[in-house]
Order: structure tokens, then sequence, then C-alpha cells
């Protein structure tokens, strides 16, 4: 077993920076990928690979994503940390990304590892696995209170906010980005629970395992939160497309209803509008033997009433003209 292996933060750090805490022969796949600039991005992909040969000291290398909250465009992104891990060392790198929007925070490591610890470089990885982990599980949470209350509204108010479509989508997209970084980090803790990913060091009688078992029993815990945050997001992600199809169908019911209504308001003032416009022309009044008529005038107002009140009692009984 391997104690006190030193854990290197850096925070944009330069090259000067790096050449003084990786191994000593990285390879430039690693070099390039710690050095590279950062672009704020809705999603990441985790990985973790083992960077292994005669050229090169053995270490794993990959990437982490901290999922971070945006509250002006009500939307989850992600911020990389880059790591060379060995039996020595874990050196993580996080940059400031490009783009980053103003109300979200950078994640801070600097509590890791905790003071007077004296951790093998494999249960510092577990505590930052474990830090990410918590990570996606409180905007998991967070997301799953907003998703319940805009729930409540549709279920119990008969008429839903006019903004609530837009929350749909909103929630809806969050627990989608959120699914897509689970994958992957979870796939990295499994690949360590199962020896996939490991280094090994010494002969058969001194070998030791930069992961050990008691490291990896401490992974299950992680991998179990990841599990159950992967269930309430693909849960989620199925209830609000649910709730967006309702509320579209609702939506599309109190359109045709609006409809109805001014197709029943503009039958109604039909008639009325076609017996104006033809007494109104200006034609000889003997076109027009009605006009003669002693009762003509009332036998016009007769036939307007009678035919409004039938076409009233028509469309409201096929509930053309009610409010609901």
């Amino acid at each position: 077993m391997v104690a006190g292996a030193v854990w290197t933060n850096l925070k944009d750090p330069d090259d000067s920076d790096l050449v003084a805490v990786l191994p000593k022969r990285p390879h430039q796949i690693a070099v390039a990928g710690l050095g590279r600039a950062e672009k704020y991005v809705e999603e990441a992909f985790p990985s973790l690979e083992d960077h292994k040969s005669d050229s090169t000291d053995a270490y794993l290398f990959g990437e982490l994503a901290f999922p971070v909250f945006d509250p002006e465009a009500e939307s989850i992104g992600t911020i990389s940390v880059r790591l060379v891990v060995d039996f020595d060392r874990l050196v993580t790198v996080i940059r400031t990304p490009e783009g980053l929007p103003p109300g979200v925070a950078m994640p801070d490591l600097s509590d890791l590892p905790p003071p007077g610890s004296d951790l093998e470089a494999g249960a510092c990885m577990w505590l930052l696995l474990d830090r990410v982990a918590r990570e996606i599980h409180d905007l998991v949470k967070a997301a799953e209170v907003r998703a319940e209350q805009v729930e409540k509204l549709l279920i119990h108010d008969e008429t839903p906010p006019p903004d609530c479509r837009k929350q749909l989508a909103q929630l809806r997209n969050q627990f989608l980005q959120l699914g897509t970084l689970i994958h992957p980090t979870l796939s990295v803790v499994e690949a360590i629970i199962a020896d996939e990913l490991d280094l090994r060091d010494g002969s058969d009688e001194n070998k030791r395992d930069l992961f050990t078992r008691d490291t990896e029993i401490n992974l299950i815990s992680v991998r179990n939160m990841l599990r159950h945050a992967l269930q309430r997001t693909d849960y989620w992600t199925d209830n609000l497309q649910t709730l967006q199809d309702s509320l579209s169908d609702y939506l599309n019911r109190e359109q045709a209803k609006s409809g109805n209504r001014l197709a029943a308001v503009a039958s109604i003032m039909l008639l009325p509008t076609f017996l104006v416009g033809l007494y109104g022309m200006n034609i000889d009044s003997g076109y027009f033997p009605e006009f003669g008529w002693l009762n003509g005038y009332l036998l016009a107002w007769i036939l307007i009433v009678v035919i409004t009140v039938v076409q009233v009692v028509v469309f409201r009984r096929k509930g053309w003209l009610s409010s609901r």
C-alpha cells in the first residue's frame, strides 16, 4: 500500500507549473490535454485511460466534469477537471472556461484532501469521484423539487401558468444534461471497481494496486449514488415528457375552443349583417316588395331574434360559447 501521496490541485496553471508536478515522462496526449484551454459547455465526456508504455511512466490520465447550475439560463453546464494519477501523486487541473456565465461558480477543491490526512493516491481519486457524485446528486435533488412544484400546478390548477410550457422544457433539458453527465462518470467508477482501470507495481509477492480493495469498497457507495441519480433523471425525463404532452393537448383543446367561439360569434352575426347589407343598398324600394308590407320591419326583427336565439342555444349545447 502506498501512503502519503501528494494531491496537487492547479487552477489555470502555466506550462512550468505542470512540468513541476507531472510524472517524469508523461505522454504528449496528457501534456496537451492538461494544457488545453477550456470553453464553457453544457455537455462533457468524463473518461479515464491507462497511459503505460516503454516510453512513459505508468499513470492514469483522464477528465471528470463537475456539473454547475446557470441560474440565468436555467440550465446545467459542466466544468472539466483534468487529472493525472500514479502511485505517488494526483494532479488535478481546473481552468476557468471561456464564456463562463457570471452566475456560475467554479468548483472548489481546496478542502481536499482533508487536513492531516495521509491518503494514498487511489483514495484521493475516491474523494474526487465522491465530490463529483455529490454535486450531481444535489443538482438532481434541486431539479426534482422544482419539477414537483410544476407538476402540482398542472394537476391541481384548472388553468396552467402562462410560462408552464417553458418551465417544463427547461426542467426536462436539465435532467437530460444531468443524465448525459452521469452515464460516463458511472462508467469510470464501475471500471475501477471491476479492476478494468488500475495500476499495478512490484513483483507477485509484493504487488501493489493503485486502487486497493478498501478504495474499491468506498467507490461502491459512489456508484450507488450515481445509479440512484440516474434512475431519478430517467424517471423525470419521461414524466416531464408526459406532462409536456398533456399540456400540449390541453392548449390545443383550448385553442380549438377559441376557434369554435369565434366561429359561433361570426355565425350569429352573419344574418343581421346580411340583412343590414341587403336592405341598406342604394336601390329603388320598388325592387323590394317587403318594403310595402305593413309589418315588414317587425317581421325582419322577429326573424333576426329567432334565428339568433336558436343559434345561441345550439352553440351553447355544443360548448362553443362556454368560457371553460
